[in-house]
């Protein structure tokens, strides 16, 4: 799911990014998404402030070159570990299994030194996302571009194995556990270091699934994915936080950062989608909840 994109930062004059923060494996992951990196200085503030390290996943805009994100990644460096999205599934058909693999490598020259896990796909199996063997063409190249760079690696599939029918998208979906056995080349499987599930709860009919039945999900990811700590990548609404939906929000977030599943490979993660607009902005309706997320995050899985 992509957000708006803010102003432009230049990078001419910064100086060189610091060297990534190493995670260590298995290690839990407080995280918020940065959609839109306008009013960086009070995002990065807000990140700084956060009662746990947080990992910041941003979304890299595909008409934007690596260039025009070196500010911001550098900044939030500071305050949290990077996860790098290099292709937001809403951006999937914009750009061809080439243009990917250019824009890839662009990014890993430009930004390689600040960003500790590079997402490789996002939301793959979505039905929105073009024809299943060039979404997997594209995540399999920048696997490929990240692993020989020496990178740690996030792939993140679209959990519609939480209510009937593919949550009402048909079986013409797949699954998280389909897609992976048929589309995701062995060489990824093994190797990928992060197997994360996006889960939008409205988009599937109000469901929050029980800690029992996302155990079961994940436990099916493990056998596919046996290397890799697994997650959650992406959690929230479709839309920024309002009045009318805030109930639900903090509901969501309460939920999702508040899981304890039990398992040595579970990593949390979550990344609430609008985190600058939801969260990390002065006066915004979720900023103390996103610090109560964490503190439950923390009690979970310690």
């Amino acid at each position: 799911m992509a957000g708006a994109a803010g102003l432009p930062w230049p990078a001419a004059a910064d100086p060189p990014a610091p060297a990534a923060a190493v995670i260590p494996d298995r290690t839990p992951l407080f995280g918020v998404t940065v959609d839109d990196i306008g009013h960086l200085g009070h995002t990065a503030s807000a990140l700084a402030e956060l009662p746990n390290r947080p990992a910041v996943r941003i979304y890299f805009d595909v008409r934007q070159p690596a260039r025009y994100y070196a500010t911001a990644v550098r900044r939030i460096s500071r305050a949290g570990a990077v996860m790098g999205e290099l292709l937001d599934s809403s951006d999937e058909k914009a750009i061809s299994v080439a243009g990917f693999q250019a824009r890839a490598e662009s990014y890993l020259r430009a930004l390689g030194a600040a960003v500790s896990i590079w997402e490789i796909g996002n939301e793959v199996n979505g039905n929105w996302t073009g024809p299943y063997p060039v979404v997997a063409a594209k995540l399999t190249e920048a696997y490929n571009d990240v692993a020989a760079a020496g990178g740690r690696t996030a792939l993140t599939l679209y959990a519609n194995n939480f209510g009937p029918d593919h949550c009402g998208d048909g079986r013409a979906e797949l699954t998280p556990a389909q897609f992976s056995d048929r589309y995701v080349p062995a060489s990824v499987r093994r190797g990928v270091s992060y197997v994360l599930l996006s889960y939008y709860p409205t988009q599937c009919r109000g469901r929050e699934p029980s800690a029992a039945q996302v155990r079961q999900a994940l436990r099916q990811l493990h056998g596919i994915y046996p290397g890799a700590a697994l997650g959650f990548g992406e959690v929230g609404l479709p839309d920024p936080v309002t009045g009318a939906s805030l109930r639900t929000a903090g509901q969501i977030m309460h939920w999702a950062y508040g899981l304890n599943l039990g398992l040595p490979y579970y990593i949390g993660g979550y990344f609430w989608w609008y985190g600058a607009e939801d969260a990390l902005r002065p006066g915004a309706p979720l900023r103390t909840a996103l610090r109560a997320a964490f503190r439950s995050e923390a009690g979970a899985l310690g």
